[in-house]
């Protein structure tokens, strides 16, 4: 976990940051697959594989980008050609105070199949209102992908309907018997709660560059 003292910055680039991004983002689109730290250093003209470094785990520490088996993806980025999944989105859904329930709609988005994996058919998308989950990389605006489903484990994020009907996104907290819901920002106190209904779990972030 990232030092949540500089939430409310940690989201925006910096020029260099911006630059490099965008030198990822072209390398993937023209071959479809990631450039290796060496390869990125030639673009940038960056001769020190440790100063590439620093900034690809910039971006990793933002949200940006995650590393994988040794590899950098873009964090909601599909490359040009890979196939696209259409799925509804409800709405919205409050990161903050609760709210009352989501909006349905007949709207749609559409999204690299990839970040479904078996899931196909029973996922939805909402678009994030609020803070409160900034370190775990939601941020207002943030659309997430939610597998459809009334179970979840402790620590998982879910989407959370209470008993007065209002839904939030939050981390499940399963101990000793209670329920809260935890928030990924210190502004924000956590909501302990007698029973709730889960509506679903988090899977996945979208988030426009």
């Amino acid at each position: 976990m990232v030092n949540k003292m500089v939430n409310k910055t940690r989201l925006e680039l910096t020029e260099r940051q911006k630059s490099v991004l965008q030198t990822l983002k072209g390398f993937i689109l023209e071959r479809g697959y990631p450039p290796t730290i060496r390869q990125l250093g030639e673009m940038l003209g960056i001769s020190n594989p440790s100063a590439v470094f620093k900034h690809v785990r910039s971006l990793e520490k933002k949200g940006y980008v995650r590393r994988k088996a040794g590899e950098i993806e873009l964090v909601g980025f599909s490359p040009a050609g890979e196939p696209l999944v259409r799925v509804p989105l409800l709405g919205f859904v409050p990161a903050g105070q609760p709210q009352e329930a989501i909006d349905l709609s007949r709207e749609a988005v559409e999204v690299p199949e990839w970040m479904l994996g078996r899931k196909t058919g029973n996922v939805f998308c909402v678009q994030v209102e609020g803070k409160s989950m900034v370190d775990a990389y939601i941020d207002d605006g943030d659309r997430v992908l939610v597998e459809r489903t009334n179970t979840a484990s402790s620590g998982e994020m879910v989407i959370a309907f209470l008993e007065d009907g209002s839904v939030t996104l939050k981390r499940l907290k399963l101990e000793e018997g209670r329920i809260s819901l935890i928030p990924e920002n210190p502004e924000f106190q956590p909501i302990e709660v007698p029973q709730l209904r889960i509506l679903g779990r988090v899977i996945g972030v979208m988030r426009k560059y």
